[in-house]
C-alpha cells in the first residue's frame, strides 16, 4: 500500500474525542479556566469532564443539539470516562496533575501543575474556541469545581429528554 493510501486510511480511523491527546488538551485548558492549580482549588469528579468535551471542542450552544446528538454524546461520554481515567494516571505520572482521591464519593479530584507544563502551551489564540466555550458552559450550566455530576446529567441531558441511567 502506497503512502497516501496509508495516510487516508489512518485519518479514517482517528476519531478525535477518543484519542489521548485530543482529550488531554481539553482537559488541561478545562482545569486552567477553571483554575484548579492546587488541593484547595482542585476539581471535583473527574467524570464531569466526559460529558463536558464534546460542548468544550465543538459547540456550547446547548440549543443547536438535537435530541439524538445528546444522546450519541452521552453514550459516548460513558466510554470516555474509563479513557479519562487513565489519561489522568498519566498526567500524573509526567507530573503535569496532581490528584486525590474521594473515598465518599468513590472518584478521583484532580488539580493542574502548572509550573510542571511547558508555558506556551496555554496559548490563548490557539485554545480560543475551547476556551470560549468553557467560558460559555460555565456561565449557562453555572459549572463550579464543586458541582455535582447528577445535575450537570440532569441539566444537559435528562431535561431534554434523553434517557439516562442512575450515576
Amino acid at each position: 500500500m502506497n503512502k497516501t493510501k496509508k495516510f487516508a486510511k489512518k485519518r479514517l480511523m482517528f476519531i478525535p474525542t477518543e484519542d489521548y491527546n485530543f482529550l488531554a488538551y481539553n482537559l488541561l485548558i478545562f482545569l486552567d479556566e477553571m483554575k484548579c492549580y492546587n488541593e484547595q482549588t482542585r476539581f471535583k469528579d473527574f467524570r464531569k469532564v466526559a460529558y463536558l468535551i464534546d460542548f468544550i471542542s465543538g459547540s456550547s450552544d446547548l440549543d443547536e443539539y438535537e435530541k439524538f446528538e445528546l444522546s450519541s454524546i452521552y453514550l459516548k461520554a460513558q466510554l470516555k470516562k474509563k479513557l479519562l481515567s487513565h489519561l489522568i494516571i498519566t498526567l500524573q505520572n509526567k507530573g503535569y496533575l496532581d490528584i486525590s482521591l474521594n473515598t465518599t464519593h468513590k472518584t478521583i479530584e484532580l488539580w493542574l501543575n502548572k509550573e510542571n507544563i511547558p508555558k506556551d502551551f496555554f496559548d490563548r489564540e490557539k485554545f480560543k474556541r475551547e476556551i470560549s466555550n468553557i467560558r460559555k458552559l460555565k456561565k449557562d450550566l453555572k459549572i463550579t469545581k464543586v458541582s455535582l455530576l447528577k445535575k450537570l446529567v440532569d441539566d444537559i441531558f435528562t431535561n431534554e429528554g434523553v434517557s439516562t441511567w442512575e450515576i
